[in-house]
């Protein structure tokens, strides 16, 4: 149990830490048409050429519609390829498009700038500590709020 009396200061702080983060990557990103959550499926899908809808759903800890409106909008835009598959008709496969690979560096360099700025204070010898330390708090929030399985 946490008994500190500041303990709920880490949710405002995580909070705001995440607003700025996606405003300086919504600002980034303007030029594209995209926003803070869109270009993450850039990036999986260039990994995972042929990556099933299905999949990035699991990758996403998102809400399926959330992911598949997205992806919708990635599409529109001429980034994403969605093909449905020859071996299942019911799901589809995505890739990007000669623009989206285009866009691949690009999305790569300013995340890593945005990322850069945000780490810019941090000495460089605490900075695996501190990713373990986020992804460890991300994946306990996520599995307070998923569905136990039995």
């Amino acid at each position: 149990m946490v008994t500190s009396s500041n303990d709920p200061d880490i949710l405002k702080w995580l909070s705001i830490a995440n607003r700025y983060t996606r405003i300086a990557l919504d600002r980034r990103l303007q030029p594209y048409r995209l926003n803070a959550s869109m270009y993450y499926y850039i990036l999986r899908i260039h990994e995972r050429p042929r990556l099933t809808q299905d999949k990035l759903i699991n990758l996403t800890y998102l809400n399926p519609s959330n992911v598949t409106r997205a992806i919708n909008q990635l599409v529109n835009l001429g980034y994403v390829r969605k093909r449905q598959s020859k071996a299942d008709k019911r799901v589809y496969e995505l890739s990007l498009t000669k623009r989206g690979e285009e866009l691949y560096p690009k999305i790569v360099k300013l995340r890593q700038e945005v990322a850069d700025n945000l780490l810019a204070d941090v000495p460089a010898e605490q900075h695996d500590e501190l990713m373990a330390l986020v992804r460890q708090l991300a994946l306990r929030a996520v599995e307070n709020e998923s569905p136990k399985l039995n």
